[in-house]
């Protein structure tokens, strides 16, 4: 069992899709046995944050922050969300900038998303929540210049953002240290995941898949000494998104992935995916692919 952040340099937090198949109760006490503090809660539905709730209670883990994703930012009313937000301990919530598929300009998107954070901010600020807006791809916060045309109009103590370095393996990857510096102290929670990319069968165009922290685009070393300059000082929330294997060993090699990465104060060498990330990963995890390029994410984990 470790302690809450006894061996890296911030604070962790699962993300509740690492573990959504499991009762929250047996989800929050797995990830405290293995030094997560906190808990980024994705949403879903109202009835299932009853579970949360008491699964809060009977853990040491900290629900950090309530997530609606981008559907949820558009139809969920903002009061509503503070509510929920406090049902569960929750400090924060986050929503999600326009979709860039629901709007045939940049402008319009940019206005409909001020629009919506700032009813958001209005609902949040009499309980004491604080609103982030979370980078995510295919929305008009895909990078961290993008997120800061947004995020600029408010107040910092009011509202933040997620800066997601898994998102941007995906879409609007920016320099690290500059993507921080840009985005200065609106910083609130730093989420982590992996994707690889690989040729189509079917199209000019690579494809891309969730993959483990050790084997992608992600350079978690890089990352980490890109926070450290920055002087961050909040959450690292965990959200490998890949399949079929223990979550208990999930929980437990990404921990100790972002171990080796914090602690490589020198940064010599930055993570290769070619490679092992260090000794306690015998090797990288790299699945067989099976037909049309599709890995077998269950062997990967093991």
């Amino acid at each position: 069992m470790h302690s809450p952040g006894d061996d890296v340099g911030w604070r962790l937090a699962v993300h509740s899709d690492m573990v959504r198949e499991l009762p929250p109760a047996t989800g929050l006490r797995l990830a405290s046995d293995h030094g997560y503090a906190g808990a980024f809660w994705a949403t879903r539905s109202e009835g299932e944050l009853a579970a949360v709730r008491a699964a809060v209670v009977e853990s040491n883990v900290t629900i950090t922050c309530l997530g609606f994703g981008l559907e949820a930012s558009e139809t969920v009313e903002p009061t509503r969300a503070v509510e929920l937000a406090g049902s569960v301990g929750a400090a924060a919530i986050s929503v999600c900038a326009t979709s860039m598929q629901a709007s045939s300009f940049i402008q319009d998107a940019l206005d409909r998303t001020l629009r919506r954070c700032a009813a958001y901010v209005d609902a949040a600020a009499p309980r004491g929540v604080k609103v982030l807006v979370h980078q995510h791809w295919g929305t008009l916060a895909a990078s961290a210049s993008q997120l800061r045309r947004i995020v600029q109009e408010f107040d910092p103590a009011r509202l933040g953002c997620v800066y997601d370095a898994g998102s941007m393996t995906i879409e609007g990857y920016e320099d690290y240290r500059v993507g921080l510096e840009i985005l200065g102290n609106y910083v609130a929670d730093v989420h982590i995941a992996n994707t690889r990319h690989f040729p189509s069968a079917e199209r000019t165009v690579w494809e891309w898949e969730w993959s483990p922290l050790s084997d992608g685009l992600l350079d978690m070393q890089k990352l980490a000494r890109a926070l450290r300059r920055a002087g961050y000082d909040g959450w690292l929330t965990i959200a490998d998104r890949t399949t079929g294997g223990s979550v208990e060993r999930l929980l437990d090699l990404d921990r100790r992935i972002v171990q080796q990465a914090t602690t490589d104060v020198e940064g010599i060498g930055s993570h290769n995916p070619c490679r092992p990330l260090d000794d306690h990963v015998a090797a990288a995890d790299r699945a067989r692919r099976g037909s049309y390029g599709q890995p077998l994410l269950a062997e990967a984990r093991g």
